[in-house]
C-alpha cells in the first residue's frame, strides 16, 4: 500500500500541469455527451469534459478572455495577469470560482496561471450558449449536450452467465483464477489511464496489480499447498474489481481509452470467471477436506 502511495505521489509530481488542468473525477460511465458546436477565433483553447460537462479554458500570452455569467455579468477573466474572478458575481459563488466565506471585495486573484475549469449549468442544457469577450470582442461559445439511450442489460447478463456456467463445467481453478485477474488488470488500467481517473483510481489500479502479481507469483514459485488459495485469491480479485465497475452497464459511455464495448467484456469475463474460479476452489478445498 505504501508503494502504490508512492507511485501516485510520484505521478502527481511528474505531472503537475495535467493534474491541474484536468477535472479529475474517478466517474467510469455517463449518459451524457456533452461538445462545442461553435467557438470565436481567437488565442484561445476552450472544452468540456464528458464526466461532468465542466468547462475548461486556456488563453494564450498576450491574450484576454472574460466569460460572462447567468445574469449577463462579467465573473472570470484570464489573462497574462492570471485568473481573477468577481468575487460580487453571483455565477462566481454558483460554479464554484469562489470558495463560500469569502468577502465581497470585487476581483480577486484565483491563481497565476492563464487556465480556469468550472462547473457551469449551462451545459446541462440540450443547446447551450455562454457569451465571451476575446480581446475586447464579444462573442459566445456554443454547444449542445446529447442523452444517450443506455445499453440493454440483459445481453450482458447472458453473457455473463454463459461464462460462468462454462467455467464451472470446467473446473480448473487456476485457469480460472488467471484469467479473472487479467480481466481485472485490463479493467483497472483502462480506468486508471483515463484522462477522469482521480488519484484513488490510480492507487486501487496500482494495487490491483500489485495483488494480482502476488497471487500469481505463488502459483508459479510458490509451494504445491498454496496453489489452491492463490487460485481463489486471483479470482476473489477478478470479481471484485468487476464488481466495482458494474456502473459501465448502467450508462451509455464508458470513460476510458479502449472502447466501450471492450470494457464491457473485460467486466464480464471478470465477473464470470471470478466467480465460477471462487466456487470452484472453495468446492476443490471441500471436498479436499
Amino acid at each position: 500500500m505504501k508503494r502504490a502511495v508512492a507511485v501516485a505521489a510520484a505521478v502527481a509530481l511528474v505531472l503537475p500541469a495535467t493534474a491541474g488542468a484536468h477535472l479529475r473525477t474517478g466517474t467510469v460511465a455517463v449518459d451524457y455527451r456533452p461538445r462545442i458546436t461553435h467557438r470565436p477565433a481567437g488565442p484561445f483553447t476552450i472544452g468540456v469534459y464528458l464526466s461532468d460537462r465542466a468547462l475548461h479554458l486556456s488563453v494564450q500570452r498576450d491574450a484576454t478572455v472574460v466569460v460572462y455569467g447567468y445574469l449577463g455579468e462579467a465573473f472570470v477573466r484570464v489573462s497574462d495577469s492570471g485568473v481573477v474572478v468577481d468575487t460580487d458575481s453571483p455565477t462566481a459563488a454558483a460554479t464554484g470560482l469562489v470558495p463560500r466565506g469569502t468577502a465581497h471585495t470585487g476581483w480577486m486573484l484565483r491563481s497565476k496561471g492563464r487556465s480556469v475549469v468550472w462547473h457551469d449549468v449551462r451545459t446541462s442544457r440540450r443547446q447551450w450558449r455562454v457569451p465571451i469577450a476575446v480581446d475586447g470582442r464579444r462573442g459566445a461559445i456554443a454547444g449542445e449536450t446529447q442523452r444517450l439511450p443506455r445499453p440493454a442489460l440483459w445481453p450482458w447478463l447472458v453473457l455473463l452467465a454463459a461464462i460462468a456456467a462454462a467455467g464451472a463445467a470446467v473446473r480448473r481453478s487456476t485457469a480460472l483464477g488467471l484469467l479473472s485477474s487479467s480481466a481485472a488488470i485490463v479493467v483497472a488500467a483502462g480506468f486508471a489511464l483515463s484522462a477522469y481517473a482521480d488519484p484513488g483510481t490510480w492507487i486501487a489500479g496500482v494495487d490491483e496489480l500489485f495483488f494480482a502479481a502476488a497471487g500469481i507469483g505463488v502459483l508459479r514459485w510458490g509451494p504445491p499447498v498454496a496453489r489452491l488459495p492463490s487460485a481463489l485469491w486471483l479470482s476473489v480479485l477478478g470479481l471484485a474489481v468487476g464488481l466495482s465497475k458494474g456502473a459501465v452497464f448502467l450508462h451509455a459511455l464508458v470513460l476510458a481509452p479502449l472502447p466501450g464495448t471492450a470494457m464491457r467484456v473485460a467486466v464480464v469475463i471478470a465477473v464470470a470467471t471470478g466467480l465460477a474460479g471462487a466456487v470452484s476452489a472453495c468446492v476443490t478445498y471441500a471436498r479436499a477436506g
